[in-house]
């Protein structure tokens, strides 16, 4: 939605977490990045087929990177990257949680934003 980037805005992952609970069926871990060039920017809940998700924001200089987050029985399947209407997308699934990456950031630096997100959570 346009102008609707969080509902929780907030650059401490002690604000953003917890605001979930009870939201959305899935707290995601929301680890700190700023120090590597990504700062975090809040959170917020978007729908998908129907259903609730959270959404961790970052972002990178001028753009922002949506991290869409649900519960899923998947187990730890490499990233998968694609690209669709001008965005970069990274599936990631992971202990228990199905990861949805989204930005128009080019594809290198997607790739190393999911692997510090990985390695961070």
């Amino acid at each position: 939605m346009p102008g609707h980037l969080t509902d929780v805005a907030s650059n401490d992952q002690h604000n953003v977490k917890p605001w979930f609970n009870g939201r959305v069926d899935l707290s995601p871990a929301v680890p700190r990045l700023d120090s590597l060039g990504f700062p975090l920017v809040g959170g917020r809940i978007d729908y998908i087929d129907g259903r609730s998700v959270a959404v961790i924001v970052y972002t990178r200089r001028q753009h922002v990177i949506n991290v869409y987050a649900w519960p899923t029985a998947r187990g730890n399947d490499a990233p998968i990257t694609s690209s669709s209407h001008g965005y970069n997308l990274i599936r990631l699934p992971r202990n228990g949680e199905e990861l949805w990456i989204v930005s128009d950031l080019n594809r290198a630096e997607l790739r190393e934003f999911a692997r510090l997100l990985d390695r961070g959570s």
